[in-house]
């Protein structure tokens, strides 16, 4: 079947229909011109070589089909789809075609070389810092995200594939580096969330193609540090009791150093947050009776009973080893600098952990002693208190405006504490608090 046409415009495109069979357009205006709708073309007699190349599928390409002049195969060049590209576009990339082909030069393999060229600069440290400069223009990075991002999970932890192309980056080898960076799988995570944006960041700006993108078959691998237990707490009958005996740590296996130790038991029978803890002062602790907490809406005044009496305790001695003896030193403190406070406590819970399936995080033990509260049928308000949080339905700034006596709220702690030492793995005669007697004893 064929169909006669005088013009040769978009909307013409637009109207070609698709057919069972080939079938050839005939333009009047063109003496000799027709058009074949097959995969193998659509001719134009007036502009040599130019053809609409398409697919029964329904795609159109604009394509320069010649000879190079000196000979040779002929070369099929194509140029993009009628959707991209306007016909006076498809005409000029037509005539710049045709210019190479004549002066003997082959349109595609300069184009490959080109390929090869770009894709050689495609350098994994220089995408990774256009993304990241991306972010920070755009306003989505503040300067402190993009500080951390750049100078420690780039140059740090992702410091293996700087001089790689980020084409020649592998399954095998992302997986190979995560292992090799795991003894720190906090920074371990966040480097593999940073890696799998710049490889996506890579697909948007097509300097990969989406299916050789790495992430994709990473993304399946089970983290050792994995986020999705960040919001769980330990199970009190079978694992807490395998957290408190490594925390013993009896044998001294571990080798912990005793101000990691002693933040660690603080968190877990305090059930406050790791940062209220690590940059906990002296100056917080108040007539020996409170632990003083600034929170956002409210003044926390932690009660102290005899647990946390014996770390302040101990404590205290190390702080006459610090050299530094001021209000303001923190009181778990860092080792190798003691003006600043204890950082680091993610190896310790690594080495903590070793009996579980899975390693404790700092928000894992405060789920842990709020479960323990829950326990404990201690008053609802009290409860509150102890976890720092302000009852939706009474606002307090001290214990006198919530109606708090400190009797009260240290009886309600040591119900809590009693409850917690249920949960010791060795009960021996004569000893009634197990948890408190062989932390300070080991």
């Amino acid at each position: 079947m064929n169909i006669v046409s005088d013009k040769l415009d978009n909307n013409f495109i637009d109207a070609i229909a698709l057919k069972e069979s080939p079938y050839f357009i005939t333009f009047t205006k063109y003496p000799g011109l027709r058009l074949k709708v097959n995969p193998k073309g659509i001719t134009f007699t007036k502009y040599p070589g130019l053809r609409l190349k398409v697919n029964p599928k329904g795609r159109i390409s604009y394509i320069t089909y010649g000879r190079i002049r000196f000979g040779g195969n002929p070369r099929t060049i194509t140029h993009g789809p009628t959707t991209k590209l306007s016909i006076s576009e498809a005409l000029d990339k037509h005539y710049q075609t045709t210019k190479l082909l004549e002066k003997g030069l082959d349109p595609n393999l300069i184009k490959k070389t080109k390929t090869i060229q770009f894709s050689k600069t495609l350098f994994f440290e220089d995408i990774a810092m256009q993304y990241l400069n991306e972010k920070k223009n755009n306003k989505e990075y503040s300067d402190l995200y993009f500080n951390h991002c750049k100078d420690y999970l780039l140059r740090n932890k992702l410091k293996k594939f700087h001089k790689l192309n980020i084409i020649a980056i592998t399954h095998d080898l992302i997986n190979d580096w995560y292992v090799s960076i795991s003894n720190t799988p906090s920074s371990a995570n966040s480097a593999m969330i940073l890696l799998t944006k710049i490889f996506s960041y890579a697909v948007t700006k097509n300097y990969i193609d989406f299916h050789s993108n790495p992430i994709n078959s990473v993304n399946s691998v089970q983290l050792k540090y994995s986020n999705n237990k960040r919001n769980i707490q330990m199970d009190l009958k079978h694992e807490l009791p395998k957290f408190i005996y490594q925390l013993w740590d009896p044998l001294n296996i571990h080798k912990v150093n005793l101000i990691t130790k002693y933040a660690i038991y603080m968190m877990l029978i305090t059930g406050m947050k790791k940062n209220d803890v690590l940059k906990m002062k002296w100056s917080q602790v108040t007539n020996k009776k409170f632990i003083k907490i600034e929170k956002k809406s409210f003044i926390q005044l932690f009660p102290i009973n005899n647990h946390i009496e014996d770390v302040l305790y101990e404590m205290s001695l190390l702080r006459i080893k610090s050299l530094v003896q001021n209000e303001d030193q923190y009181i778990f403190y860092n080792l190798k600098e003691p003006t600043k406070p204890l950082s680091n406590i993610r190896k310790s819970l690594i080495k903590y952990s070793v009996d579980l399936d899975w390693v404790v995080f700092p928000e894992a033990i405060r789920k842990t002693f709020t479960k323990v509260i829950n326990e404990s049928a201690i008053p609802t308000h009290h409860y509150y208190y102890l976890l720092g949080l302000n009852n939706k339905t009474s606002s307090f700034n001290s214990l006198s405006d919530y109606n708090i006596s400190t009797i009260e709220l240290i009886k309600s702690l040591d119900v809590v504490h009693k409850r917690l030492e249920s949960f010791s793995p060795m009960k021996m005669p004569g000893i009634s608090e197990p948890l408190r007697y062989f932390i300070n004893n080991t």
